[in-house]
């Protein structure tokens, strides 16, 4: 079994459905936005129909109590990867002033064994995000984004507005669970009137265009939303990971009714024009080719591994070679400047003060002094020690890894991190593809997959324990690296909203070793 995939096609999924959640028109008409009632004043379910069938349901509500608005988003999808079932949950709070002005949040993301659970506060201009998982909790704090709004605070701005055809304004969303440290950016244009199919009739809609972009974005999340004349949507579209999700109001009973999941991954994998022996090949040209040629390839990341070339329109060139680990082997000891304090530190995803996993990465170091024989031990350790290697986890942090010891790809390259800056070496996460010769019944294929990366004397160098390899092969593509700093899922996976689905790759050269 291949695995060593698709926990970053459901972290990118994730970081869509939270982008979803922020960009779905939610009524505006049917109360006073200046002075709601006291209690409950909107509840609405909507269905979520993904490959055409229902996967799912998204519950949103809202209540005042005094002087406060709070607001409850809740959504829930079953997919299977591979036969393999996954659910995905995600539940936000919001607590914002009748201004619109946020003041708390919560957010719980469930797409493994155990949830991540964060809050925090917004005070003077400060915004204080705390994460908490078996028992141990991280704080950072940042400077608010100035005139950022969440839920509340973007359905005033909706009301104000209006609904006239041609109306078109922008503002500045903030959604911690994406990215704690800034915000994005949302574009909004109220097409006009039109005529769609609804509950089995034809009814009149308001439709309403918005795009969500933000800094580490390549690209933008289109969402097109139909409201009726009250301003209550009915209908919702978003293309993500390669597929559209959509959501149509519907009544409690009917959203929390059976829905069957479809298998979702395979689609996304990326078919080759030739076979790779992964062993002997040292150096691969590649082209980078989107199938939609409306939109622009971003610029890939320079890592000691890969040297992007030429970025023309939807294209883009790519070289990615193998380092001479001989010379690697002789690093002695080593020390870091403040620039690779983030690569050393816990934060919620690589929680490496957990004493469960400090007590991992002494056994796993065993009497390894040099940095790369750390780095070997560790890689080895993690490759064996998770021998439940299978497609039921989503994205689980190091704590959680350590203690169940079962996942893929996301999870040996968050374990070997953690263990990694247990032991003093600065490390981060890779994001991006992978060749794998015969997976889920095809051959020749690239899938979605993330590793580690271990800074060893003036280089960052690859390390895959999903794939065994210390000394990685160059079908490893980086699409984006990240120390997980900021605890926003959307920093991991941000490259490749737009790519996921829309990808092709060609192989150009291939230099093997001894040629």
């Amino acid at each position: 079994m291949w695995n060593a995939k698709n926990s970053v096609v459901i972290t990118a999924l994730v970081v869509s459905i939270v982008l979803i959640f922020g960009s779905t028109p939610s009524s505006a008409e049917s109360f006073d936005y200046k002075n709601p009632p006291q209690g409950v004043f909107y509840d609405e379910w909507m269905n979520v129909d993904m490959l055409g069938q229902k996967v799912g349901y998204m519950h949103l509500q809202m209540s005042r109590a005094g002087e406060v608005v709070n607001t409850q988003s809740l959504m829930t999808i079953s997919l299977k990867r591979v036969g393999s079932p996954v659910t995905i949950s995600t539940l936000q709070t919001t607590t914002e002033t009748l201004s619109g002005e946020p003041r708390k949040f919560t957010s719980e993301m469930d797409a493994s064994v155990q949830k991540l659970h964060m809050h925090g506060t917004i005070q003077d201009g400060k915004v204080a995000v705390a994460s908490k998982q078996y028992g141990a909790a991280v704080v950072n704090k940042y400077d608010f984004p100035t005139g950022a709004v969440m839920v509340w605070g973007n359905i005033r701005i909706q009301a104000k507005m209006g609904y006239a055809t041609g109306t078109e304004y922008s503002f500045d969303m903030y959604e911690p669970s994406l990215a704690a440290d800034t915000s994005g950016k949302m574009d909004v244009k109220i097409v006009g009137k039109e005529t769609i199919e609804h509950g089995g009739k034809q009814v009149q809609a308001i439709h309403v265009t918005q795009k969500t972009r933000y800094p580490a974005m390549p690209g933008e999340m289109v969402t097109e939303t139909w409201m009726n004349e009250d301003g209550i949507p009915l209908k919702s579209s978003s293309s993500l990971i390669g597929m559209q999700m959509i959501l149509v109001r519907t009544t409690k009973d009917k959203a929390l009714a059976d829905f069957s999941p479809p298998e979702f991954f395979m689609p996304t994998t990326i078919k080759v024009n030739r076979s790779i022996d992964r062993e002997k090949a040292r150096r691969i040209e590649f082209q980078l080719l989107l199938k939609d040629k409306t939109q622009q390839m971003s610029q890939l990341p320079q890592t000691d591994m890969q040297t992007p070339g030429e970025v023309s329109g939807h294209s883009a060139r790519l070289i990615v070679q193998r380092l001479d680990h001989q010379s690697l082997k002789k690093v002695e000891k080593q020390s870091f400047g403040p620039e690779f304090a983030e690569f050393l530190k816990a934060n919620p995803i690589i929680n490496s003060d957990d004493p469960a996993v400090l007590a991992m990465a002494k056994e796993a170091r065993r009497d390894a002094n040099k940095p790369y024989e750390i780095a070997d031990n560790l890689r080895k350790y993690v490759t064996t020690t998770i021998k439940n290697k299978n497609l039921d986890v989503g994205f689980a942090s190091a704590s959680e890894v350590c203690r169940n010891k079962e996942g893929d790809c996301s999870e040996h390259a968050v374990l070997l991190a953690a263990l990694g800056r247990a032991c003093g070496l600065p490390s981060r996460i890779a994001c991006g593809l992978v060749y794998v010769p015969v997976f889920g019944g095809a051959d020749d294929i690239f899938g979605f997959h993330m590793w580690t990366q271990f800074r060893i004397g003036d280089k960052w160098v690859d390390f895959d324990a999903a794939q065994m390899e210390s000394d990685c092969n160059p079908t490893h593509i980086a699409f984006g690296v990240s120390s997980l700093q900021n605890s926003g899922l959307g920093q991991i996976v941000f490259g490749l909203i737009n790519v996921i689905g829309n990808l092709e790759l060609k192989i150009e050269k291939i230099e093997l070793a001894g040629n």
